[in-house]
């Protein structure tokens, strides 16, 4: 009755609860990839990075011909501020599914994180194809052209991102904000930056991303972001420098 009334007030996370009883499950439970998949995810979601692998880890034990059961490792691998395995869980995943859409997005993920942007670039470009109207690869994709400085294709790419989804700025802000409280700086950084690319008038994105270069100890970078946003919102911006001033 406790726990419940817990539940109810919202001390305590309906998920949080729901996890803690598949972990005990999945023990004894004769099929426990369902539960393993949940976990996985919910670690994920939590910013729970080491408890996410091990989930995950004992999914592709059971499951080890699931391409996605490969995808979801190599996710909490990057979560774990591990790319280079989580990219070889992606590359497992792509020899039992070279279609396999979420593979290439993850790979393109993690070789951008290594900073290895022209096979980023290559990953990318593949999810497109599987996926042509995935709005968030063609954020991904754009910003992949950016770094390498090819910003026509860049533009071209962000262009088609808003086309396929209008709100793309605000998805990506919200999933951005997810990283920020996660401590997934720079996955936070990609996300709103995507979202200013997409709308560079966009003034929440610009505060957001101030916040995120702060969290990542680029105090330089998020001044930058306060300059621009005097134009577009004061009021912001005067958020945005209380938190550089801090």
């Amino acid at each position: 009755m406790a726990v419940f009334c817990a539940i109810q007030t919202g001390f305590i996370g309906l998920d949080s609860v729901r996890a803690g009883i598949l972990s005990r499950i999945a023990t004894v439970y004769p099929d426990p990839a369902n539960t393993y998949t949940f976990l996985g995810k919910h670690y994920s979601t939590a910013g729970r990075p080491k408890d996410a692998v091990n989930a995950c880890e004992k999914l592709v034990q059971i499951t080890p011909d699931d391409p996605l059961a490969h995808v979801l490792l190599g996710n909490a691998y990057g979560a774990a501020s591990q790319p280079q395995v989580a990219a070889n869980c992606y590359l497992k995943a792509l020899e039992l599914d070279p279609n396999c859409y979420e593979a290439h997005v993850g790979l393109g993920k993690a070789r951008f994180v290594l900073c290895e942007y022209a096979e980023a670039l290559q990953a990318y470009e593949r999810a497109v194809k599987i996926r042509p109207d995935s709005a968030h690869a063609y954020v991904s994709l754009g910003l992949v052209f950016s770094n390498l400085g090819r910003y026509e294709e860049a533009m071209q790419a962000f262009k088609q991102a808003k086309e396929l989804d209008p709100d793309i700025s605000e998805v990506q802000i919200r999933s951005g904000k997810a990283c920020l409280e996660a401590g997934l700086y720079n996955e936070a950084i990609a996300r709103f930056k995507g979202a200013v690319l997409c709308d560079q008038g966009h003034a929440q994105a610009r505060y957001n991303l101030g916040r995120a270069y702060l969290r990542a100890g680029d105090t330089a970078l998020a001044i930058e972001e306060h300059r621009i946003l005097e134009r577009l919102d004061p009021v912001l911006a005067d958020q945005l420098l209380d938190l550089i001033e801090k």
